[in-house]
C-alpha cells in the first residue's frame, strides 16, 4: 500500500464479501496417498449448485485470504462473461487424499458464480450461517447493491431458470437462458501428493496475479502464529472460519470474547460516508482489503512485536504448527488493553476523539495515523507518562487539529501503514514533548521550522482552488468536522475534547466529600481523567 491509498476517493465501491461460499479446510491433514490426482476439466453451473457432488468437495486452504476483494461491478461482469461463454482463465485446484477439491487460484471466480446461483452476495443463507447471523451493516448494504446491479443488467439465476422452464415467458432473457446451458469454467489441477507444493503454488500465483500487501503476505506465511490468529479473530468479530478451533473450550470462549470486544472498540459505530457525525470509529471501515493488514500491525504494536515495513516478501513454505493457545491469548489480551486505552468507558481509557487523531481534515480515514497513535500511546503507557500527556493533552490536540496537513505530508513522504507510521509517531512524540517542556504552539512551530526532519512540513502550504462553483464532498466534510469539533464539549478535568462513546459522568463534589448524584453535581469527563488523573492532581 502506498501513500496514495489514504488519499483515494473514499466513496469508491466497497468489495463484496463472498468468503462464506466455499468452506475452508485445514491443510495440515491434506497429505497422503492419492493426493494430487487429476480432477474434472471444467465445471458447469449445475456442479456449483447446493448439494451437487462437486460443490460438496470444494474447499479453500485455511491460509487463503478472505474472498472479499471484488466490487459489485467485477462480480456483475464475471457472471455475465460466464453466462455468455466468454474466455475465462482456468481455476487452479489441488485434490486432497479425501478427494476434496482445494481452490488454489480462482476462489473469487468460482464464488462469484456461486453467489449468483444461490443469491448470496454476503447476506444469504450460507453467509448468515457462516457469520453466526452477525453480518455487519456495511456487508449487507453492499450485498444488496450487488444484487440490484446484477438483477438489472444480467438477471437473477431464478429468473433465468424460470425462462428455461417456460421458454418465451421472458423474451429478454431467452438468449441468456440458452447460453447458460453451455457455460463452463475450466479447471487445472496441481499434481503431486505433497500439500506444500500446492501452498507454494498459491503464494506464487497470487503474488504474480494480484499484488499482495507485504503485511498480508506475512499473515499468509504465518497463519497459525498468535498475532495472525488474533488479527483474524478481531477483524471478523470472532465469526467466520475459526482458526482457534483446537483451543480448549475456555480458550475458545476467551478468544471470541476478546475478538468481539476489540472489534467493538475499534470499529463501532460503523463508518458510513459521507460523514455527518463526529461519532466515528477509530479504525475506519471494518470491511475491506486493508482491514486485516491494519489490525495485524495494530496487534503487533500492542504486543511489542516487530512491524515490518519491507516492500517485498518471499513466498515460502507455510509453517505447519497448530496455533498456540496461551500465546494467542496473551497477544489478544495485550491488544485488548491497548484498544481499551484508546477508546471506551473502561477506567483506563483516554477516550481519544477519532476526528482529532484518526481522520484527515476532509473526513478521510487515515489508517497510518491509527498505527502511529497506537505506538505513541503504547510508549506513553510503558513509560508511565500518561499523567504528563493528560496535563498538556488539550494543547497537543489543538495543535494536531490546526496542522493536520503535517500528517498528510509525512504519509506522502514516507508511505502509509507499516512504511510510514513510525515517522508520524515520532513527529507526534516530538511535538508532545515540547508541550510537556512548557512551550506553546507558536514556539513549537519555530522548533519544527529549525528541525532537519520537520522544517519542510512548516514551509509547505495547502493549495486551495477557488474556481469550483459547487461544494465538493471533501469540502462539505471539512466544514462539518471543523464546526463540529469547534463546538464539541470538553472534559471538565483536562479540557480536551470528549468522544461520545468514551466518557463517564463524574461528581463535581466527590461522593466521599458528601457529593450527591444530581444534575448540578455532574460533569462529563474522560474515563482515565476520572479514575486516575484527578487523584494525581489532588495530590499536587
Amino acid at each position: 500500500m502506498n501513500a496514495s491509498a489514504e488519499t483515494k476517493d473514499p466513496y469508491m465501491p466497497e468489495p463484496v464479501n463472498l468468503d462464506a461460499l466455499i468452506p475452508r479446510e485445514d491443510f495440515l491433514a491434506s497429505e497422503g496417498p492419492n493426493a494430487g490426482a487429476q480432477g474434472k476439466a471444467e465445471v458447469s453451473r449445475t456442479d456449483l449448485l447446493p448439494g451437487e457432488s462437486f460443490s460438496l468437495t470444494l474447499r479453500k486452504p485455511d491460509f487463503q485470504r478472505e474472498t472479499a476483494a471484488w466490487t459489485p461491478e467485477s462480480i456483475r461482469d464475471f457472471v455475465q462473461a460466464f453466462i455468455e461463454g466468454d474466455l475465462i482463465p482456468s481455476v487452479i485446484c489441488w485434490q486432497s487424499p479425501a478427494r476434496l477439491s482445494f481452490v488454489i487460484d480462482g476462489a473469487h471466480r468460482l464464488s462469484a458464480v456461486i453467489a449468483w446461483l444461490r443469491d448470496d452476495y454476503g447476506d444469504g443463507d450460507d453467509s448468515i450461517k457462516f457469520y453466526n447471523n452477525n453480518i455487519p451493516e456495511q456487508q449487507r448494504r453492499i450485498a444488496q447493491q450487488t444484487r440490484q446491479l446484477i438483477d438489472k443488467s444480467v438477471g437473477s439465476y431464478k429468473e433465468l431458470r424460470a425462462e428455461t422452464n417456460n421458454p418465451g415467458s421472458n423474451p429478454k432473457l431467452t438468449e441468456k437462458a440458452r447460453a447458460l446451458a453451455h457455460s463452463k469454467i475450466p479447471l487445472l489441477w496441481i499434481k503431486g501428493e505433497d500439500s506444500t507444493k500446492a501452498e507454494k503454488a498459491f503464494l506464487t500465483i497470487n503474488r504474480a496475479a494480484v499484488q499482495i500487501d507485504p503485511t498480508e503476505l506475512k499473515i499468509l506465511n504465518s497463519r497459525n502464529q498468535p498475532n495472525a490468529v488474533a488479527a483474524r479473530a478481531i477483524v471478523r468479530n470472532a465469526t467466520g472460519y475459526k482458526y482457534w478451533e483446537h483451543f480448549s473450550e475456555d480458550g475458545k470462549k476467551e478468544v471470541e470474547n476478546l475478538g468481539r470486544g476489540i472489534n467493538k472498540a475499534l470499529y463501532s459505530p460503523p463508518l458510513n460516508p459521507p460523514i455527518r457525525t463526529a461519532d466515528l470509529p477509530i479504525a475506519g471501515h471494518g470491511y475491506g482489503s486493508q482491514t486485516l493488514p491494519l489490525i495485524f500491525d495494530f496487534v503487533n504494536i500492542a504486543s511489542d512485536l516487530p512491524v515490518s515495513d519491507k516492500s517485498k516478501g518471499k513466498a515460502k513454505i507455510i509453517e505447519k504448527a497448530r496455533p498456540d493457545e496461551s500465546k494467542t491469548l496473551a497477544v489478544m489480551r495485550s491488544t485488548d488493553r491497548l484498544a481499551r486505552r484508546l477508546s471506551g468507558t473502561h477506567a483506563s481509557s483516554l477516550g481519544l476523539h477519532p476526528a482529532v487523531y484518526f481522520y484527515a481534515a476532509n473526513g478521510r480515514h487515515q489508517p497510518t495515523a491509527v498505527l502511529a497513535v497506537a505506538a505513541l500511546i503504547q510508549k506513553i503507557s510503558r513509560t508511565n507518562s500518561l499523567n504528563e500527556f493528560t496535563r498538556v493533552r488539550a494543547k497537543f490536540e489543538d495543535f494536531l487539529l490546526e496542522h493536520k496537513m503535517f500528517v498528510n505530508q509525512l504519509t506522502t513522504a514516507y508511505g502509509s501503514m507499516a512504511k510510514g507510521y513510525r515517522q508520524i509517531s515520532d513527529y507526534m512524540e516530538y511535538v508532545l514533548n515540547l508541550f510537556i517542556s512548557g512551550l506553546e504552539s507558536d514556539q513549537i512551530l519555530l522548533n519544527l521550522r529549525d528541525h532537519d526532519r520537520y522544517q519542510r512540513l512548516v514551509k509547505e502550504k495547502p493549495v486551495r482552488s477557488s474556481k469550483a462553483k459547487e461544494f465538493s464532498q471533501d469540502l462539505k466534510q471539512f466544514v462539518f468536522l471543523k464546526q463540529t469539533l469547534e463546538s464539541s464539549f470538553v472534559c471538565s478535568i483536562c479540557d480536551a475534547r470528549v468522544d461520545n462513546k468514551a466518557m463517564t459522568l463524574d461528581h463535581v463534589k466527590e461522593k466521599r466529600d458528601g457529593g450527591i448524584a444530581i444534575a448540578e453535581n455532574a460533569k462529563w469527563v474522560h474515563p482515565y481523567c476520572n479514575s486516575t488523573y484527578k487523584d494525581f492532581l489532588a495530590k499536587g
